[in-house]
């Protein structure tokens, strides 16, 4: 079983070229040989919350490797009470937040307080990290901090923890946000592959096993923007790992079974 923790179901972006439909979902994740594809609602990131979760709603009731999140926006509180969501739809297995793209600090208390509340309600949260230069209201050691004080729910860091590129020389990848997952220690974090970077270049998937080792890490591409074939390169990066067949499994599913309660 290969299980990908990270995809989004619509237009990231408004870009024609990062769009995909349910039917094309399924299609990528079939062509790429995934059995479960978790996602979120561009739309819910992007424009309005509540009816891209219901879009998402709708689109869960009507395919059968499409898994969801419900996106929660601190900005906009109400958004709270889409959670019934993931009581009524069983495919839903936990939440989305995207700090970036809401316009929300992670070090603002109000927002903990708020995310606190969410987090005693789920299981499993699933949290874009700051990965780019210019970009930063999702950082590592701000999530990490939000994990420890909620050691009841297991927190997914997307993007590697937020490896990326040097803003000046863009061309050597920045590892702090897998060193800082290490140095926590907190056994409630899973830190997902979808990142450009592990496609661009040789070693960065090496160096995240030999980081945080296979128990924290989750098989994730960020569909749409990565295509079937960029999926089945991530798997293939994976498999040719020099680690026991016994960890490739649980980076590949393993892990991501537990967190989203699959037998």
């Amino acid at each position: 079983m290969i299980i990908d923790v990270h995809a989004h179901l619509g237009n990231i972006n408004q870009a024609l070229f990062w769009a995909a439909d349910a039917p094309t979902l399924e299609r990528y994740a079939e062509e790429a040989g995934v059995d479960y594809l978790c996602v979120s609602s561009a739309r819910s990131l992007m424009y309005d919350t509540t009816e891209g979760n219901l879009e998402l709603d709708r689109a869960l009731k009507e395919t059968q490797k499409l898994l969801g999140y419900v996106v929660v926006n601190p900005m906009f509180p109400d958004t709270r009470n889409d959670m019934r969501l993931i009581s009524e739809n069983p495919k839903f297995k936990g939440v989305k937040i995207h700090p970036d793209y809401h316009g929300f600090n992670m070090k603002s208390g109000l927002i903990q307080d708020y995310l606190g509340e969410v987090a005693e309600q789920v299981s499993l949260m699933l949290f874009h990290v700051s990965c780019m230069p210019g970009t930063g209201f999702a950082s590592t050691i701000d999530i990490i901090r939000f994990a420890e004080k909620h050691p009841q729910t297991h927190i997914i860091m997307a993007h590697m923890a937020g490896i990326f590129q040097n803003g000046i020389y863009p061309y050597f990848p920045n590892f702090e946000g897998l060193e800082m997952v290490r140095e926590a220690g907190c056994k409630n974090i899973y830190v997902d592959t979808a990142h450009h970077l592990m496609y661009v270049y040789p070693g960065v998937m090496e160096r995240m096993v030999e980081l945080i080792g296979a128990d924290q890490i989750v098989y994730g591409t960020d569909v749409p923007l990565q295509g079937p074939k960029q999926m089945r390169f991530a798997i293939e990066i994976i498999q040719d790992l020099p680690i026991p067949e016994s960890d490739k499994t649980k980076i590949l599913s393993g892990n991501a079974r537990k967190l989203l309660g699959l037998s």
